[in-house]
Parts: structure tokens; sequence; C-alpha cells
């Protein structure tokens, strides 16, 4: 299973479901969806093949820095029993909410929610935009800059006026990952590695083109950056203070 190169400003969303009925009647809705784009799956072990296939996009990358906001684990699902999957999600560094759609709750311990089938589209969107919303309140947005970060809601908000940034999950994720680094500097490799994953098969001026992006959005002068920088032997971050999201 290959998961395309991400170009996609909505909030990316794995759906896992074993039931084909309701697979279908989700997988077309949230494709009508201005905010959630889903990878659809058919059921737990899929789920797990897709994070596999995907190379770090789901684990390593999107996981692990918020980028992926939700994953919807359905009880029908052949494969690993839910809660292991959910347990899989988190060890993984999973930092948006899980929903689990099942009749028993005990068994999604790791969940932030279970909604009991039948499922109507509208009550679930409510319950992702709800979870989301309680995740993102219970952390504050750190200074990037100018900026306040926001990685789960994929946007930057520029302090002196509010102003907001959109962005895709990959150059979120590309942000969060150097700003970890505490202002060292990150090879292409290394880049490469921790947002889409050597397994990913994505052609090496991806990271040069994703830069390139970003630094039209974020730079008052693109030409002469001063957040996003180009270095000796990588990028590193620029306007951050010593320790700010180090370790994170």
């Amino acid at each position: 299973m290959a998961i395309a190169p991400d170009t996609d400003a909505r909030k990316r969303l794995l759906l896992a479901c074993g039931n084909s009925a309701l697979r279908a009647l989700l997988g077309e809705q949230f494709a009508a969806s201005a905010d959630f784009a889903a990878i659809t799956v058919s059921g737990a072990a899929a789920a797990e093949a897709a994070v596999a296939a995907a190379g770090g996009d789901f684990a390593a990358a999107i996981i692990d820095d918020a980028i992926l906001d939700e994953a919807i684990l359905d009880e029908a699902g052949e494969g690993p029993a839910p809660e292991t999957l959910c347990g899989r999600l988190r060890g993984s560094g999973l930092d948006g909410p899980i929903l689990a759609i099942g009749d028993r709750a005990e068994r999604f311990a790791d969940a932030d929610a279970t909604l009991r089938p039948p499922i109507r589209i509208g009550v679930l969107l409510t319950s992702l935009r709800a979870a989301l919303a309680r995740r993102g309140q219970a952390r504050p947005e750190p200074d990037l800059g100018p900026f306040r970060f926001d990685p789960t809601g994929l946007r930057l908000i520029h302090a002196a006026d509010g102003r907001e940034i959109r962005l895709t999950a990959k150059e979120a994720a590309i942000l969060r990952h150097l700003r970890r680094q505490d202002g060292e500097t990150v090879s292409r490799d290394a880049l490469l590695d921790a947002v889409w994953g050597y397994a990913s098969g994505v052609a090496t001026h991806t990271v040069e083109t994703h830069i390139y992006r970003l630094r039209r959005k974020i730079e008052a002068d693109p030409a002469r950056p001063a957040l996003l920088l180009t270095v000796p032997g990588g990028y590193a971050l620029g306007g951050q203070a010593p320790g700010q999201e180090k370790g994170r």
C-alpha cells in the first residue's frame, strides 16, 4: 500500500473500518469534507500495514508531530485487537485524538472516545472536532519566531495581528521536527527520514521543494530567510529561544 505525498491542507484521517458498508459510507462523506482527508483501510491489520507502507508517514512523521489528528478504529476490523492498535499509535507518538467505533468502551482504553453504532456522520464530525479542540486547549501554542505555532491545527498565527497562515501536514511536520532540534542543524537526509521515512520512495528534491514553499509562506523576504535557514550541512530554525521544545 502506497501513501501519496501530502499536498493537502486538510487534517489527515486514518479510517480503519472492517464493516464494508460503514467504510464506504464514511469514506464517501470524508471525501467531500473540507476539514479532513481520510486514508481508508479495511481493518486493524490493514491499518498497521498502512503505517508500515507509509514509511513513517503515520508513525514517525505525521503521528509523532501531531499532523495525523485522528485515528478511527472499528471494533469489527480483522487482525490485531483494536486496543493493541490504539497502543501502537500512542506508542508511536500520536498526539491527536483517537475515536473508536464499537459497543464495548472497555476495549478501547487508549481511545479518547468510543461511539456506538449506528454512526451518524454529523455526530462523528462533532466528536472529532470536540476532541481536537480539547487537545488543542490542553497545550499552549509555542512561539516560532514572530508566529504562534499550532501543529495540531496546521497553522501559524502571527503574534502581531492574529493573521493565520495555513500549513500542509508535511509543512507542519518539517517545522515541528526542526523545532525539536533546538536550533541545531538537521541534514536533508535526516529531515527526509523524519518526515517521509526512508521507505517512502520520495524524490530527493522533495525537501527543497517544501522548504521553498514554506519560505514563501512565512518569510518576509524568502530570498533572505530569517526563520527557515539553510546552513552548512542542512537546515535549522532561527528566531527561537534555546530549549523551547527540545525533547518534546
